[in-house]
């Protein structure tokens, strides 16, 4: 298995109901060209795959007889309307560019778009935040509005800053969702609104996000908490009827399970489908989906996998199942759907799991290349760091077992699946999860056929800090290590970041001006003079999330220590560059990595 595998494969994703009960979806695959490029195309599945557009679409939606979707014209997207019963697409929008769109019950389309292109190259002037977002870049503050488009006619519906996140229709008018003030915005603080003939209302929040928004004859569904307990504090399942918001269900709700082979969006609830409100919860490394019904009563329905993404329609259930050894397929009562039917094998991790002595497990996997050992091996930290390891694939990891490598990957406290009080770090980054990883690393250093000499560490976004971290407390332990799109510096990480502030509250309960110590106590900069290992930093130049200057101070500082560094940065992506960077930059990551670890492990 070489890197170019990626361009070889297919992926699914944008599941929803389509005419006649049919699952409607994207397909997307990689064109060759210079450079290569992604094509996600609109399809039915009715036993077998049915295309529907040549051309690229996005967000696609049906109401009988048409699909709409968006499509990039220039430098945004527009809204486009396709009729089933034949004929072109037709474009529906001519704006500076199409944020969002929600289809009402009569024809009507009620749409996010800009008011003004943004001119290149001209000053940018704020008095919110956030003024950035990764993938997005600076945010439009105030160009944004919501229209309403029925029988050809554009109407203004509203503009007001901040604008609407999220939106759907209900037979009492249009309920949005988006902070009361600016100042709620930034501490990420969402309220419910009904936009009806009598002007706008508030509905229900103010204390926390709120997102999923579901409309049904029996009520109002969403999902949302108050980060009562930190940045791990799980989600909650509401039910909004006559003013009153009761939650029916709890625990790690959506799929957080980390993968590189997914692409698009994935639909993972909730949805009402007459018997109950249906949703994705991530448990012990698997995404199973759920029916609750308005009592609160949950039922786990069965499933060939980890489920991605879900359509209930009027023929049945349809999913988007994956898992360790396999990337999304199609499943439903019309038969199943693989996009991928010539993808070589994937290796099947062996399960393990570490018993700490503070009372709790930590589950994890080895994935071990052919041959006896001992071999070679990468601790392998995912991100977040409130996601998890589980049933879904990661080409990466398994292009290292190709080359030789054996990878070991856990999920230690932080990781969601586990309950509320494993998700939680309260504070403690570097001191319960290191507890864990080192745990869970010597666990398999003496359970399996490795080598305790050659032992690699990497991971990205939250891996990249621990990585940074350990390299610095444990500067005998790794003789390899990758850090990538990583944390050094959180006094620096909190004005530069996209969620700097309120990531850095919710994560150590600190600000720079009132407990600055906390800050630098948990910064692996503070300890970078005992790195030894020798160090690839990987960064996106446009990463917002963990941005750049990061990467650079770490590998300034490993420079000028002396220590083995390189620097790899990739232009123009941002921190999802692994999992959907331009395939070209993708394919030339994952080079960089097998080159590292050739020299050095």
């Amino acid at each position: 298995m070489e890197p170019e595998t990626l361009l070889q494969l297919r992926f699914l994703s944008d599941l929803t109901e389509g005419p006649e009960g049919l699952p409607l979806f994207l397909l997307t695959e990689i064109v060759a060209g210079d450079p290569p490029r992604y094509r996600s195309r609109l399809a039915l599945f009715d036993g077998e795959a049915r295309f529907l557009t040549q051309e690229d679409a996005a967000k696609p939606r049906y109401a009988h007889p048409y699909v709409y979707f968006l499509r990039k014209v220039g430098e945004g997207k527009e809204l486009f309307r396709l009729d089933l019963r034949g004929g072109e697409a037709e474009r529906l929008t001519e704006t500076p560019g199409v944020l969002d769109y929600a289809l009402g019950p009569s024809g009507e389309v009620a749409f996010l778009a800009l008011k003004e292109a943004p001119k290149p190259g001209s000053p940018r002037v704020y008095e919110t935040w956030p003024f950035k977002f990764d993938g997005r870049g600076l945010l439009p503050e105030g160009n944004v509005a919501l229209y309403l488009l029925k029988d050809g006619e554009k109407r203004l519906l509203l503009d007001r800053y901040p604008s609407p996140k999220e939106m759907v229709f209900a037979p009492e008018g249009l309920y949005l969702v988006m902070p009361e003030d600016a100042q709620a915005q930034a501490a990420w603080r969402d309220t419910l609104f009904l936009l009806g003939e009598g002007g706008l209302r508030k509905v229900y929040g103010g204390v926390g996000p709120i997102f999923g928004l579901e409309w049904s004859p029996e009520g109002l569904f969403f999902l949302g908490h108050a980060f009562e307990r930190g940045g791990g504090t799980e989600a909650r399942l509401y039910h909004l009827r006559e003013g009153e918001a009761r939650v029916l269900f709890m625990g790690s709700l959506l799929n957080s399970i980390n993968s590189d082979l997914r692409f698009g969006a994935h639909f993972q609830g909730p949805r009402w489908a007459g018997d109950g409100v249906y949703l994705v919860r991530t448990e012990e490394g698997v995404g199973r989906l759920y029916r609750v019904d308005l009592e609160g009563r949950a039922e786990a329905l069965p499933a060939s996998g980890s489920v991605l993404a879900f359509a209930r329609t009027p023929r049945g259930l349809f999913l988007l199942t994956e898992d360790l050894t396999r990337p999304a397929r199609l499943e439903g009562p019309l038969g199943a759907y693989d996009p991928n039917p010539g993808l070589p094998p994937l290796a099947e991790p062996l399960y393990t799991a570490w018993e700490s002595p503070e009372g709790h497990r930590v589950p994890g996997w080895v994935l071990l290349p052919e041959g006896e050992g001992p071999h070679p091996v990468i601790l392998y930290i995912h991100g977040g760091p409130h996601t998890a390891f589980g049933a879904a694939p990661m080409l990466e990891l398994q292009l290292f077992r190709a080359h030789g490598y054996a990878v070991a990957f856990c999920n230690p406290r932080g990781s969601t699946g586990y309950g509320q009080d494993y998700a939680l770090l309260e504070g403690a980054w570097g001191e319960r999860d290191e507890r864990d990883l080192l745990g869970f690393l010597d666990h398999v250093l003496a359970r399996f056929p490795l080598d305790p000499s050659r032992v690699g560490v990497a991971g990205g976004s939250y891996g990249g800090y621990m990585v940074n971290w350990l390299t610095a407390r444990h500067p005998e332990r790794f003789k390899a290590a990758v850090t990538d799109r990583s944390i050094a510096n959180w006094l620096s990480f909190f004005g530069s970041s996209d969620i700097g502030p309120r990531f850095t509250h919710l994560e150590l309960f600190a600000k720079p001006w009132e407990r600055p110590e906390v800050l630098w106590e948990k910064s692996p900069l503070r300890l970078v003079h005992r790195v030894k290992t020798p160090t690839l930093v990987v960064h996106a130049e446009a990463d917002h999330r963990c941005p750049i200057d990061q990467g650079e101070t770490w590998y300034t500082a490993l420079f000028h220590l002396g220590v083995k560094a390189r620097f790899f940065r990739v232009p123009e992506e941002g921190h999802e560059l692994s999992r959907s960077g331009r395939p070209d930059r993708r394919l030339a990551r994952l080079r960089a990595y097998l080159d590292w670890w050739r020299e050095n492990l």
